[in-house]
């Protein structure tokens, strides 16, 4: 049964594992954060991003480093009955923010890196995610009825004063222009309909 976006994000909160919900997009927004060592000193630093809503939603973080320390227990499997050891299913970009915009359904995959923008691992990780929103839409359709379209892009933050080499003339990485760049500063605080990506996927 096909559902209206605000029904969808409902059924898919009630389905989905709470572990990996990192803010429930109360107060109208979502807070991502994540732990990271600065790289002149090998300090501990965490780095948190505000990012407003246009409707209801909610953010994952897939790649939890650090959910050993806060669960006290091992990371689980994105797939518990696949194995994960360096399998194409294993990899994870950071965060995944599912949102409702008016009539629509939305995931924005987002990649956190400090100043580097190697592509090696950027482009694999984001490809997993839309991969990751389309296993569970599927996954959840054949086991419930449940349908929604759901519109996806692909970021990647940065702290890189200097992208100009890594992207386009539209800000998208050259190795892959569906992936738009921003800089941490630019995106703080700021409505996510206000990102821009010339490439938007519909699963």
């Amino acid at each position: 049964m096909t559902l209206d976006a605000s029904t969808y994000l409902q059924h898919l909160r009630a389905y989905v594992n709470d572990d990996y919900i990192v803010h429930d997009g109360s107060a109208g927004r979502v807070v991502l954060i994540e732990k990271y060592f600065r790289q002149e000193d090998m300090k501990p630093q965490e780095r948190k991003i505000d990012l407003i809503l246009p409707g209801a939603g909610m953010a994952f973080k897939l790649d939890y480093d650090d959910f050993e320390a806060s669960k006290k227990i091992s990371k689980p499997r994105l797939f518990h009955f696949l194995d994960d050891t360096a399998k194409p299913w294993s990899k994870r970009c950071d965060f995944i923010i599912f949102y409702v915009n008016g009539r629509t359904f939305h995931a924005d995959c987002i990649e956190f890196k400090s100043k580097s923008l190697s592509t090696d691992k950027i482009v694999p990780q984001l490809k997993a995610g839309i991969n990751w929103v389309n296993a569970l839409k599927r996954t959840i359709e054949y086991y419930t009825g449940d349908k929604r379209r759901i519109r996806a892009r692909k970021f990647v933050f940065a702290e890189n004063e200097n992208p100009n080499s890594y992207i386009d003339s539209n800000r998208q990485l050259i190795a892959d222009p569906s992936i738009r760049y921003y800089h941490f500063n630019e995106v703080q605080g700021r409505p996510l309909t206000e990102l821009q990506n010339t490439s938007m996927q519909v699963i």
